[in-house]
């Protein structure tokens, strides 16, 4: 774990030439397996930055997944910047490392499990927000993890995690429109659970037909799973990345 950060340092300090950084201001928040990233949290008196890191992932990962993931990570982020609720800016310190300012809230996911109620304007806000990111051509894919919806100390909806987002634009009408609904559905998901007031009449209708949409998709998780399990028992790695970034985006939507 020295050695990660050392490297995340290193990456810190040759992006910002001009400032000093600390081993003790640098911390681990998740430790990534395989494919995953490895969060730390960098802090001091002058920044407060989350870093994905791929860095520490075998090689095949780390020459395709990783950079994969966080070039288009980093991206949407670009494209979304000024949209309240979406960081305002990020830096790719290079291939496998991307930082962005830290968000101070808690997740849905925390507020649900705690028992809190938010209000309906915080949905209302947070559907807005969706729409907003639609209208700059990107889909998030995976707001329905209550995860990735944060509880600003501002009160106000944050989007976390772009891994799984990208540019719909290219892709047949129908399927343009199922990945909208997926953030959509998003929204309504985390409103069912943690807010003080039911879905309005439409909002639940459209919840309800978008869930009977998925329930019916018959590729859901399959065979893309299946064969990515395989492919790890086999120990084909460079076969598993590119795997790891289909099923990561057909699981997302479906």
């Amino acid at each position: 774990m020295n050695e990660l950060k050392s490297r995340v340092l290193t990456a810190l300090a040759g992006h910002f030439p001009d400032k000093s950084f600390s081993f003790d201001n640098l911390k681990v928040l998740h430790k990534g397996r395989f494919a995953n990233a490895v969060v730390l949290r960098y802090q001091d008196d002058d920044l407060d930055l989350v870093i994905k890191d791929f860095s520490h992932c075998p090689w095949p990962i780390r020459r395709t997944a990783g950079r994969f993931f966080i070039g288009r990570e980093a991206k949407a982020m670009t494209r979304l910047k000024g949209i309240d609720g979406v960081v305002p800016d990020c830096y790719q310190l290079n291939e496998l490392m991307l930082a962005y300012p830290f968000i101070e809230g808690e997740s849905l996911r925390a507020v649900k499990e705690s028992g809190t109620q938010l209000p309906r304007r915080f949905f209302v806000e947070l559907e807005r927000m969706v729409a907003e990111m639609h209208r700059r051509g990107v889909v998030h894919l995976d707001l329905r993890n209550l995860g990735n919806v944060l509880l600003g100390h501002d009160g106000k909806p944050h989007f976390i995690d772009f891994q799984s987002s990208m540019s719909y634009s290219r892709f047949p009408n129908w399927v343009q429109g199922f990945m909208r609904g997926a953030d959509l559905s998003g929204v309504y998901k985390a409103w069912e659970k943690v807010c003080d007031e039911p879905l309005s009449a439409h909002r639940a209708r459209f919840f309800d037909n978008y869930n009977i949409l998925r329930k019916r998709w018959i590729f859901r998780g399959y065979p893309l799973t299946r064969t990515a399990n395989k492919m790890r028992s086999a120990g084909a790695q460079l076969a598993l990345a590119g795997g790891e970034v289909l099923r990561n985006m057909f699981e997302r939507i479906f």
